[in-house]
């Protein structure tokens, strides 16, 4: 479950109404316990010893590199019913902890250790802190079901597979290295039923990481100049953003070692290949044409990998579009190495940079390409060829 859900508005403005509850609740629950006169009796605290522990790892899902999501789930001893569901007399509690961020984005529990408070507000992921609970919903096929999210406790009657839910947003617990191998996780927290829930657990960790692996973008370690570039292949892909006014013509540009053959306009074989995006203007006839003199650009893409409407124009070329390395949904300027058809070992996805083109008197094109991969800091891909007339497949 990612972190970023209590980002949303909707959990904004429920979460002022449920505090604002929650002040109802506690004093009702004050005038209760003591006959309804002022004088608050608070029950006596018992401590729940779990003896069962999950634990996940979910590392930055929210994306700020501040700190990493780990997500704690205890239990006590309890049977389950066919559907999964654990069968009463028992108690359940979970926590969702902002540990300290790891760049390796792997679980290390040293990183887990520590004292852990309730969050600020619900925005608030900082380091050591555990986010309220609160309550979210999963469609199942017999209809939409409630279900508490976030950090809380629930008590499951005997016999009985329904919760009673308790969502968490105060207290602090801590995470201690036994030194033995073992872990103890003990504190106490309090929830919308005012309750103090004093909680204690001590065993092995053995986390399991939910963390979506990354595939790089780009394999390059040092600069690259590709000089064995001998033919092109182009391909008009018309007004391939859709916008429908006749401002620009994209043509795709494959430059590629004699041993790449096309089939259906897909590179095969095994060689050095660059894949540029150039646009022009409308009025361009590729196969008549070529592609016209000039400097072109990359476009740089916006967060969401969009480029802004106005600088689609001639005499730009196209950034690579991330995580797509497949064809047909790979998109804009890539460096690839093939290997008997397929992706080799090197590659990189270009994210800067210009692309110049000249014309011989000839009908060939020359091809200066500067540019930049998506690395941070950025190796360079350059390459300055020439095409003759009859090495360019149009």
């Amino acid at each position: 479950m990612s972190r970023s859900k209590f980002l949303s508005k909707v959990w904004f403005y429920t979460l002022i109404s449920v505090l604002s509850l929650s002040m109802v609740a506690c004093f009702d629950a004050k005038r209760e316990e003591d006959g309804g006169d002022d004088t608050f009796i608070e029950k006596e605290a018992t401590t729940i010893t779990f003896t069962e522990a999950e634990v996940y790892y979910n590392g930055d899902d929210i994306g700020e590199a501040t700190s990493d999501g780990w997500l704690v789930k205890f239990y006590t001893d309890m049977e389950m019913d066919q559907m999964g569901n654990f069968v009463g007399p028992g108690e359940v509690m979970q926590l969702l902890l902002s540990a300290p961020f790891n760049s390796a984005q792997k679980p290390d529990l040293s990183k887990l250790v520590g004292e852990y408070r309730a969050q600020s507000n619900s925005g608030d992921f900082s380091p050591n802190t555990f986010a309220y609970g609160y309550m979210d919903y999963i469609d199942l096929p017999d209809g939409r079901h409630e279900r508490p999210e976030g950090t809380f406790y629930a008590s499951i009657p005997d016999g009985s597979t329904e919760m009673n839910i308790d969502l968490l947003d105060d207290g602090s617990l801590e995470i201690i290295s036994n030194g033995d191998g073992t872990y103890t996780i003990d504190g106490v927290l309090v929830g919308k039923q005012c309750r103090k829930r004093n909680f204690s657990w001590r065993g092995v960790i053995e986390p399991k990481s939910q963390v979506v692996e990354q595939v790089p973008n780009s394999l390059l370690t040092s600069d690259l100049r590709l000089t064995n570039l001998t033919k092109a292949h182009l391909q008009d892909r018309g007004d391939s953003f859709y916008l429908g006014d006749n401002s620009y013509r994209n043509i795709l540009v494959f430059l590629a070692e004699e041993s790449i053959s096309f089939e259906w306009g897909n590179p095969k074989g095994s060689g050095n290949i660059l894949r540029l995006e150039l646009l022009v203007p409308w009025e361009t006839d590729i196969a008549q044409d070529g592609i016209p003199v000039g400097e072109y650009p990359m476009l740089t893409r916006n967060a969401d990998t969009s480029f802004d409407k106005e600088s689609i124009a001639p005499f730009h070329s196209i950034s690579g579009l991330p995580d797509s390395f497949t064809v047909p949904y790979w998109s804009g300027a890539w460096y690839v190495k093939y290997a008997d058809g397929k992706w080799g070992d090197s590659y990189a996805r270009i994210d800067g940079g210009t692309i110049t083109v000249e014309r011989g008197a000839d009908g060939s094109h020359r091809f200066i390409c500067n540019l930049q991969d998506c690395s941070s800091p950025s190796f360079a891909v350059e390459a300055d060829v020439t095409i003759s007339n009859e090495n360019l497949i149009r």
